[in-house]
């Protein structure tokens, strides 16, 4: 009976082993499966033999490394970055689920959990290329530039086929610190790594786009000139006043631009532009509204990797009849972000200070005073570039010494820059401009004026430094004051010279 007893017992605990080699086996089985669809890109059948063998096997760091993988393929970065997690916790550890679960976070734009798992993979010792490679695409998006090259340069140095790859990354870079020369060394250095690969003929159309830097000038000249007919230079009401008398409201003239452009060297996020320009306009007969006004800009500003802010200063000095008649001081700061290609938006706010050099006889006709103003833009180029569509609106407080200037403006401007070939290009533009003044002592009545202006020019590249420019402007200003209410066409054709 003894020897019966044991016989059964053997036999049970035989079948236990057995049965549990089997489940073992097909666990194992279904294991390696999930990984052979995996490899044949079956990616939607891996994942469900993979999720079914983790149910057998809840503490395999092989089957939940690649069940992330599937996850991922299949866009599930969330169940995927779990995954990635539990092989990294399990035993044996996969280090490659490190660099897998980084890049995933990457991904998911979560960059504050990546940089703490290359901070444990470090611990623990795991220093895998790329790794190193995930740490400089990190430190690029948080526009830690120096670190993010360092970092590329550590990883091509680990591993060769990580080579095209960085240099490409810091080519891009640099680009985007305008460091052009660094740049195209680096794009070089891609297209030589494996000139026949898909990496290097995206450098190739990325070192075209750069490539216009090459003719950088830190100087340009401009100057032009044009002869101008003006059928109100007086500003004469369109309806006649009684006891004044207006003539001599048309006339001809010549216009005269010139203009010197600094910028400083595209290099770091850091730039600074300057300008120089003179505006002159003068009439053959109505000699009192002959004009010149130089103007100087200074304007420093910031690169983001999407975006810029500026800082221009303004000043203007003009004189009117050979006399001065105003000077100009103006400061406008303004945000500038890409939105997505050729789409851009702008942010301004300004302050002018204005000051009128003759004063008037009446305190109440003061115009000295100071402009505040906000203002929101878009931007959209098409035709590659060539074309340039763009519409404004700005908010304006001008307050003046004399209460009768003292208005709020609301200003809409559009344009369209449209190239009808290589040489001719159109520029079409309007703008309302919408006041309100405060009681006006003369009139004894709160003025309202709406002025509203448009133009046409047709520019036409006749050589590499020449252009013919025709341009027609009309311009309705109706007031409420009849002194304040006219009608204005200028014509003008001229030529413009560039270096």
């Amino acid at each position: 009976m003894d020897s019966l007893i044991s016989a059964v017992r053997v036999f049970l605990a035989a079948a236990i082993i057995l049965v549990f080699a089997l489940n073992v086996g097909a666990s194992e089985n279904l294991l390696e499966k999930g990984i052979t669809e995996y490899k044949s890109e079956n990616y939607e059948e891996s994942l469900a033999i993979l999720t079914k063998a983790k149910q057998e096997q809840p503490d395999s760091s092989r089957l939940d490394y690649y069940l992330g993988l599937a996850y991922k393929q299949t866009g599930n970065f969330g169940k995927a970055a779990e995954s990635f997690k539990d092989a990294v916790k399990l035993s044996p550890v996969v280090p490659e689920a490190y660099a897998e679960l980084i890049r995933v976070l990457y991904d998911m734009n979560d960059l504050n959990e990546a940089r703490g798992w290359i901070a444990r993979a470090q611990v623990k010792g795991i220093k895998l290329p790329r790794i190193i490679f995930l740490k400089g695409l990190i430190l690029s998006k948080e526009e830690k530039y120096g670190e993010a090259v360092k970092a590329f340069e550590e990883a091509k140095g680990m591993d060769k086929s990580l080579r095209q790859a960085s240099d490409f990354q810091i080519a891009m870079i640099y680009a985007r610190e305008r460091k052009v020369t660094e740049a195209e060394k680096s794009l070089r250095a891609v297209i030589a790594a494996d000139p026949s690969s898909e990496v290097a003929a995206f450098a190739r159309e990325y070192e075209k786009s750069i490539k216009g830097l090459e003719g950088y000038r830190q100087w340009r000249l401009q100057a032009g000139v044009a002869y101008e007919y003006d059928d109100n230079v007086v500003l004469k009401p369109s309806e006649a006043i009684p006891g004044v008398l207006i003539t001599g409201e048309k006339d001809s003239g010549i216009v005269g631009t010139f203009r010197v452009d600094y910028a400083s060297l595209p290099s770091g996020s850091w730039f600074f532009n300057g300008q120089f320009n003179v505006y002159s306009d003068t009439y053959f007969h109505t000699s009192s509204y002959n004009m010149v006004a130089p103007t100087v800009t200074l304007s420093p500003g910031y690169n983001f990797t999407t975006g810029a802010v500026t800082f221009p200063l303004v000043y203007s000095y003009v004189w009117l009849g050979g006399k001065g008649y105003e000077d100009i001081f103006s400061a406008r700061p303004t945000y500038t972000k890409v939105l997505s290609p050729g789409n851009v938006g702008q942010l301004s706010a300004g302050y002018a200070r204005r000051d009128i050099i003759e004063q008037a006889l009446d305190p109440d006709e003061n115009r000295d005073g100071n402009i505040y103003s906000v203002s929101a833009g878009y931007i959209h180029t098409f035709s590659g570039g060539k074309g340039v569509a763009s519409i404004k609106y700005e908010f304006s407080r001008d307050v003046t010494s004399g209460q009768n200037w003292t208005n709020t403006g609301h200003r809409i401007d559009a344009s369209v820059l449209a190239p009808l070939s290589d040489k001719v290009k159109v520029v079409a533009s309007g703008e309302a401009f919408l006041q309100n003044y405060r009681f006006n002592s003369i009139f004894e009545v709160s003025r309202r004026d709406r002025t509203y202006s448009g133009s046409a020019n047709i520019i036409w590249q006749f050589s590499r430094f020449f252009d013919l420019n025709l341009q027609y402007t009309h311009t309705t200003a109706d007031s409420n004051i009849p002194l304040y209410d006219y009608s204005r066409n200028i014509y003008m054709a001229g030529i413009e010279c560039r270096y």
